[in-house]
């Protein structure tokens, strides 16, 4: 979205400057604070674990793991990179390095082609790609600068771009308890760019709060599908999502609020 209006995207390791503090952040919160919040269940059927455990075919091959170990170090060696290359002229897609390490693992036998085929998140993939059409149509009717006057008509004249930032974010958040975050992302992203430009401020930091908060779909078990995967595991009821899960979103909320401009500011240079 970035690079289409124009504006200079966001490195793949930018995103380590909000998502270390968040992380530590959220770890200290459920160690300490969040945990209470969860039900006490025991695992009754120790036996259906241990088989599921086992139906996963886990490879104990060293020459496989080898592999493999090589194979990640290469792709994270090739996206810092491909951050570096951009600087000459020379664009080195992070998909495409992606690709190859994908192609490499079976290859190399790390992986069958079935179990390469298999893993693949079709859902993700035609989601994505089908809201992707669907923010470019937001931007290009002008929709999203319709909403985006909408939402500046709301906060006054001269709106504070924290103010915008927290109104986008919670936005972000709300919706991506019942959606993807892709989808979020992908509708909300040039309502931002939009609102920021309206501000005359640069859209990096309203962009990175809205990617930031359609992760944190902590607050209901359909947010995001390891959400779902743990809900019969772990005997959990909607309500233990929310209680959880809410003020964990705050905890997020607060860090990104006072992290993100930090590193992106509204206004560079002044």
């Amino acid at each position: 979205t970035l690079a289409k209006s124009g504006i200079t995207p966001f490195g793949f390791f930018e995103f380590a400057w909000i998502g270390v503090p968040l992380t530590i952040a959220t770890i200290v919160f459920m160690m300490f604070i969040g945990k209470y919040f969860l039900p006490k269940h025991e695992i009754t059927d120790a036996g259906e674990v241990e088989q599921e455990v086992s139906a996963d075919e886990i490879s104990n091959d060293p020459k496989k793991q080898l592999y493999s170990g090589l194979i990640l170090l290469g792709v994270i060696i090739a996206m810092i990179a491909g951050d570096f290359l951009k600087k000459f002229g020379i664009n080195l897609p992070l998909s495409m390095v992606a690709v190859i390490g994908a192609m490499l693992c079976v290859l190399t036998g790390c992986l069958k082609e079935k179990q390469a085929y298999t893993s693949i998140d079709w859902v993700t993939i035609f989601l994505f790609a089908g809201m992707m059409p669907v923010a470019e149509a937001l931007d290009k009717s002008g929709a999203g600068q319709m909403i985006a006057n909408a939402v500046l008509g709301v906060m006054g004249s001269d709106p504070s771009p924290y103010f915008a930032t927290a109104v986008l974010f919670i936005l972000s958040c709300v919706m991506t308890q019942f959606m993807s975050n892709t989808a979020s992302s992908a509708l909300l992203a040039p309502i931002g760019i939009a609102i920021a430009k309206g501000m005359g401020a640069d859209p990096h930091a309203v962009l990175m709060a809205i990617g930031v908060a359609a992760s944190c779909a902590f607050g209901t078990p359909v947010g995001t599908p390891p959400n779902t995967l743990v809900l019969g595991p772990g005997q959990y009821k909607f309500m233990d999502y929310v209680k959880a899960g809410v003020p964990l979103i705050v905890v997020c909320f607060i860090v990104s609020i006072i992290i993100i401009p930090m590193v992106w500011p509204f206004f560079p240079g002044k």
